[in-house]
């Protein structure tokens, strides 16, 4: 038994390094950024079968976080979630962006910080939620990536460690597609100043 434990943490472990690498591989090649998020977050899933997890996007103004990626959400909560305004109590993930520190609410029902979620998340099953802002390496912080659970509970040490990971490589996902949207932007500008238009 505990021969067959090692050989399957070994291929999980291997399969996670696998999808890291091949996340990688969409950034540098510039795939369409949801495509990048969604599949960080269904890494996440596999790695832990009860995880549902999101990423959620800070919006220009700095005030209201957008569903860029759920894939295993249903649909029903993200839109209901979409557009809400960070602040000291929004729930895991605005409270975590407000604050630009993790937030670990071991169960929705019970804590303060879900006061005004709360109804919406028991109508759909959710009892527990981690949030870990995404920071970008210049500072500001550019969203949150999450993980649900279906029953109350904390983190483990590598559960937080799997989020912190997946957190960071969102954040260079975003920042990279931001930084490849300005020089696209810069370059229309430029272009601009020197057409000739008789």
């Amino acid at each position: 038994f505990a021969v067959a434990h090692d050989i399957t943490a070994l291929v999980q472990n291997e399969r996670y390094t696998q999808t890291q690498r091949d996340i990688l591989g969409m950034i540098a090649t510039e795939q369409p950024l949801h495509d990048i998020l969604e599949a960080i977050c269904l890494m996440v899933e596999a790695q832990q079968p009860k995880a549902i997890c999101s990423i959620l996007l800070l919006d220009v103004d700095g005030r209201c976080l957008h569903t860029e990626a759920a894939p295993s959400l249903p649909v029903a909560y993200n839109n209901a979630i979409d557009g809400a305004e960070i602040g000291p109590s929004s729930g895991s993930c605005g409270t975590a962006v407000y604050r630009q520190t993790p937030v670990v609410v071991e169960d929705i029902l019970l804590d303060p910080l879900w006061q005004d979620y709360r109804e919406l998340a028991q109508s759909h099953g959710l009892r527990a939620c981690w949030s870990f802002p995404l920071i970008s390496p210049q500072g500001p912080v550019l969203g949150t990536f999450a993980i649900y659970q279906r029953t109350p509970g904390r983190p483990s040490s590598e559960q937080i460690h799997q989020l912190a990971n997946a957190a960071q490589l969102a954040a260079i996902s975003i920042t990279r597609s931001q930084d490849r949207q300005h020089l696209q932007e810069s370059e229309q500008r430029f272009r601009s100043l020197f057409t000739f238009n008789p």
